[in-house]
């Protein structure tokens, strides 16, 4: 029994419908069809259009594969104190994740350092770091109270409360945010 040979390609709305008129015409050389012979046509167009759908879902299931496993890179934790981690490929370092993580820190004082240990540590470095005061218990003290990053590492960074005033009646804010990103 001979088969017919599928090759990978659609043609949409193009299947040969076999009129009354149409001889029976199996394949054989000087047929039509490209010597499918007209019998054989719409077959053929079928299995062609098969083969094509096939080879395309199997690129969509690896394509899949793939997406999977990129989506379990981005992992976080929204809190108070949390992170983001967001898979980037970096032109520079190739697949790494970017994280952000941010937080909350209560109290200041005048002059006072205040370290900060970030949720998770970052695996390479923390590249930036910036504290605001939140400024919720002293609107007086705007302008007065300024937050400065000191330093930063993987797995912490100081912050300072600077007391520019001279005011003595200076009231303690209630705290600073803080942000950290790095990889």
């Amino acid at each position: 029994m001979a088969t017919l040979i599928d090759a990978p390609e659609f043609t949409s709305n193009e299947v040969y419908q076999i009129q009354a008129t149409d001889p029976v015409e199996g394949a054989a050389s000087g047929a039509s069809f490209s010597g499918t012979g007209i019998s054989n046509q719409p077959h053929q167009q079928l299995a062609n259009r098969t083969a094509f759908l096939k080879q395309r879902q199997d690129v969509n299931i690896s394509n899949i594969g793939v997406l999977q496993a990129f989506q379990v890179l981005f992992t976080g934790k929204m809190a108070p104190n949390g992170y983001i981690k967001i898979p980037v490929n970096d032109i520079n370092k190739g697949l790494i994740q970017y994280i952000i993580q941010w937080g909350w820190n209560s109290g200041t004082g005048k002059d006072s350092d205040w370290t900060v240990t970030w949720p998770i540590a970052f695996p390479n470095k923390c590249v930036w770091a910036l504290a605001s005061l939140s400024n919720g218990a002293d609107d007086n003290a705007c302008g007065v109270l300024v937050m400065e990053t000191v330093s930063f590492a993987k797995a912490s960074g100081i912050f300072k409360s600077d007391y520019d005033g001279v005011d003595t009646t200076y009231d303690l804010n209630d705290g600073f945010y803080w942000i950290a990103i790095g990889f």
